[in-house]
């Protein structure tokens, strides 16, 4: 048995686990992204 951290759902396999996490830190990376563009957005109306 091998929990997410993110979420702590329950995964049978190593294998399951890496592939659900790959989502975890997609999200994470997207939201990094727009918030960069966000802040490069308000610093151009300035």
């Amino acid at each position: 048995m091998h929990q997410c951290y993110y979420c702590e759902q329950i995964f049978d396999s190593k294998e399951e686990l890496y592939e659900h996490v790959e989502v975890h830190s997609d999200i994470e990376r997207n939201n990094e992204i727009m918030s960069r563009k966000k802040q490069a957005a308000r610093k151009e109306k300035q």
